[in-house]
């Protein structure tokens, strides 16, 4: 099956108190990666008020950063 047919495909959520919602996997996905950044956002705002400078919180950097440590 092609990626995506799979991303196109549908799945079904169920919460303790919010109930059930039918969506599609994509959807589920891209709403991972979103709330993934609204934590590191959180992360970063807590770290520069308690006085410590910003770093790259991306995900890509971390990539090319274990990159250039394998050299």
């Amino acid at each position: 099956m092609c990626l995506q047919a799979e991303l196109s495909g549908s799945i079904c959520i169920e919460h303790p108190k919010y109930g059930r919602l039918d969506t599609h996997f994509s959807d589920f996905v891209r709403r991972v990666v979103n709330h993934r950044s609204y934590h590191r956002g959180n992360a970063t705002a807590m770290l520069r008020q308690l006085g410590y400078s910003g770093v790259p919180t991306d995900y890509l950097f971390y990539l090319m950063g274990r990159r250039e440590g394998q050299r």
